[in-house]
């Protein structure tokens, strides 16, 4: 996933990506090259994911402060 991507994606569209990558990835039938594709596309919606969640939660924090 490329930056200018992350940009534009909202982690509910990340999320539902997410879902649909595990689904091929679980499919008997998805050959082992595309699996290593899809699983490197699994980590990077994983981590924006994290860094969108832990952006939220510092930023409500301040606002309880």
């Amino acid at each position: 996933m490329k930056k200018d991507k992350e940009s534009s994606l909202t982690y509910k569209e990340a999320l539902s990506e997410l879902e649909e990558l595990v689904k091929k990835i679980e499919n008997p039938e998805t050959e082992l090259e595309d699996i290593s594709r899809e699983v490197k596309k699994a980590l990077e919606l994983i981590k924006y994911c994290r860094e969108t969640i832990k952006g939220y939660k510092e930023e409500t924090s301040k606002l309880m402060e």
